[in-house]
């Protein structure tokens, strides 16, 4: 945490504060001590770069303090945490304080001995949860993934639509058998994708919820179509799924990580929807239905999150773009694609270049999707394939 600092306005007056305090959690923090009458200069002076973390405030009287209200009227400051100091630490919680987003009501007390750097550690802590997420909203409900949650809920297939005693295991061409054998391998390569999604998002909640969920539906396609195979007397042996637990690298971009996420995701539902269509058994015709289904919506929800965070932040626009043009520009060894890409000494990558060998238009089909979808983020409707992406970034960069 650089240039972070705390204020402490009209409270505690007798005691000696320094200007720099020493925690183990973050290191050395600025204290500035401010008259109230200058608050709203000082609010106003902050250096551009200065993260003010904790604001204590003092505070006699009954009503609304002036100080806080003066706070949360600048936007800039909506993640600073404020204390109010005073004698109403005692009393029963104000109505204003959770109006003014007040973390705690502190008795002047509570700073004796040790308490100064304990409340500090508190508050400081408290105010790094918020300044992680860049999407940061006031409310809960507001977060991105509370508004997609009920889309969601009721599309999700249910396990009792898929009915295997109705299996005729000899409508299956053998190469369908390969590809049934290679998609189930591939799906492990989730596991990982859900780790790395909860620490490249770590601190945030939004995301990382809806992380959560992705990988709850995405577990069941290993999971369906291994079952399917076991019917039919295929096994499939545990270690592909310990293939795949190995965490694949970060993503050095947020922006970029969701990009590359709808490609793949987009990829994967044409090819599913497209063998879906090939087969004439009727159990794995419904099977790769309803898992195109889910990854053609995963493809839409990766969006949603990329949008919010492309929304007029020319930074992120770029980052998205550039892992668009990487996987989209390319294609002359086979389709690039997380589960395969990561993966050498796993069977996915051959696996995959297999089944696009037998479905040639799907990727074209499937990018033709994403492409629509970049033109959105970028706010460029010119952008009609890789070389339009890469004139896009020129003008950006």
């Amino acid at each position: 945490m650089s240039n972070v600092r705390v204020a402490f306005v009209d409270c505690l007056p007798g005691a000696t504060l320094a200007e720099q305090i020493s925690l183990a959690r973050f290191g050395e923090i600025a204290v500035d001590r401010v008259q109230p009458g200058a608050f709203e200069k000082y609010l106003h002076e902050l250096a551009p770069d200065a993260e003010l973390a904790v604001v204590f405030a003092g505070h006699q009287g009954s009503g609304q303090p002036e100080l806080v209200r003066s706070l949360r009227a600048d936007s800039a400051h909506a993640k600073t945490r404020a204390y109010v100091v005073g004698p109403s630490a005692d009393g029963p919680v104000p109505s204003w304080a959770e109006a003014l987003d007040v973390e705690d009501l502190v008795a002047p007390a509570a700073f004796d001995g040790y308490g100064l750097t304990d409340r500090l550690d508190i508050g400081l802590r408290a105010y790094h949860s918020l300044a992680q997420d860049q999407l940061y909203t006031d409310f809960y409900l507001d977060m991105t993934y509370n508004k997609i949650f009920d889309w969601f809920e009721t599309t999700r297939w249910d396990w009792k639509e898929i009915d295997f005693e109705n299996l005729d295991a000899g409508l299956l061409a053998e190469d369908e058998i390969d590809y049934l054998t290679e998609a189930a391998i591939i799906e492990f390569g989730t596991l990982p994708g859900a780790h790395n999604f909860l620490r490249e998002w770590e601190g945030e909640t939004s995301f990382s919820s809806w992380a959560l969920m992705w990988g709850a539906e995405e577990a069941r396609h290993s999971l369906v179509q291994a079952r399917y195979l076991d019917r039919i007397g295929v096994k499939i042996r545990s270690k592909h799924a310990l293939y795949k637990r190995e965490p694949y690298p970060m993503g050095s971009t947020q922006a970029g990580t969701l990009m590359m996420n709808i490609i793949s995701e987009a990829r994967a539902a044409e090819l599913y929807q497209r063998l879906a269509a090939d087969t004439k058994e009727p159990v794995i015709k419904r099977i790769w239905k309803l898992l195109g289904r889910d990854e053609s919506r995963h493809a839409r929800a990766f969006y949603v999150f990329s949008q919010e965070l492309c929304d007029g932040r020319t930074e992120n626009q770029i980052e998205a773009l550039k892992m668009a043009y990487v996987w989209l520009a390319d294609r002359s060894e086979g389709l690039k694609h997380p589960a395969g890409h990561f993966y050498p000494h796993s069977t996915s990558a051959k696996g995959i270049r297999r089944i696009e060998t037998i479905q040639a238009g799907a990727t074209d089909a499937a990018d033709a999707k994403v492409l629509a979808m970049v033109r959105r983020l970028a706010e460029d409707d010119s952008i009609e394939n890789s070389r339009d992406i890469k004139r896009k970034l020129r003008s950006l960069v």
